[in-house]
């Protein structure tokens, strides 16, 4: 086994280097994340975390149903044998527990700081713009020449409804072809560039997506206005305790690179 780094006793190989690799960024980077997670390994060991057998059986069970078990790649599990598995799922836990017991046991964030915050960043709390559209579908062989003429026989809301009702193939006929509120990116770019191009009232020309023929009546609109506060104030206490975490994490990485400097050892030979 190539290894490329040590933090003490705990060795890194060439292996864990390019696993880490298939999570994004580069190699440096990669490796600079690896020696962060042993640097806590080994500060963790050092004031007696362990791990018991009940508490290994449980996370591997966990892992059966993630995605991506210890945020590795998808597959990047299927090369390591069982001893592999076994660490790495004993190191995870000692980490967690170890990180755990050092954050700061803050539960709450108090609201006034929350409304200052949403205040000072208001641009970033809102919604999508969104469209309300009614449409006529036509889908067959001859289904432009068919739109064409339908279009052509359009000149008002109340004609749009009129051909909606006996000519569109769509269920939503029996609705006067109302497509509801949508934002860009759920429904088709054909239909979102001719839909948020439209005025309130104002009836597209046929166009074509990959379902059929289309004819859009813009009904509504809905700018992109704040979420109020008292929607938001529970997600946004999450992501500020969130974020504190991550900073006292970081910080206490930067602590423990000053404490062990001396055991970290990387073998620029290996890494070329």
């Amino acid at each position: 086994m190539q290894i490329v780094a040590k933090v003490a006793n705990i060795a890194i190989s060439k292996k864990d280097l390019d696993r880490e690799k298939a999570c994004g960024g580069t190699e440096a980077q990669a490796l600079k994340r690896l020696i962060d997670r042993c640097l806590i390994l080994h500060k963790a060991e050092q004031m007696g975390f362990s791990v018991s057998d009940e508490e290994y059986d449980v996370a591997l069970m966990e892992i059966i149903d993630e995605e991506n078990p210890f945020g590795l790649s998808p597959g990047s599990l299927q090369d390591m044998d069982a001893a592999e598995m076994e660490t790495l799922i004993r190191r995870n836990i000692i980490i967690r527990k170890y990180v755990t017991s050092i954050c700061p046991n803050t539960k709450s964030i108090p609201e006034e700081k929350l409304k200052e915050l949403y205040k000072e960043q208001i641009n970033n709390f809102c919604r999508e713009e969104m469209v309300r559209c009614s449409h006529i579908f036509i889908r067959g062989e001859d289904a432009l020449e068919k739109i064409q003429a339908i279009r052509n026989r359009i000149h008002n809301a109340e004609d749009f409804i009129k051909e909606c009702k006996e000519c569109s193939d769509c269920p939503s006929s029996e609705s006067c072809g109302d497509l509801g509120f949508f934002p860009k990116g759920k429904l088709y770019p054909e239909i979102d560039e001719v839909a948020f191009s439209l005025k309130k009232g104002e009836i597209s020309q046929p166009f074509k997506s990959p379902e059929g023929y289309h004819i859009l009546m813009l009904t509504d609109r809905k700018c992109e206005s704040a979420i109020p506060f008292s929607e938001i104030k529970d997600s946004l206490s999450e992501h500020l305790l969130q974020m504190e975490k991550e900073y006292f994490i970081m910080r206490h990485i930067g602590e423990l690179y000053e404490e062990f400097k001396n055991q970290i050892v990387i073998y620029d030979d290996a890494l070329k």
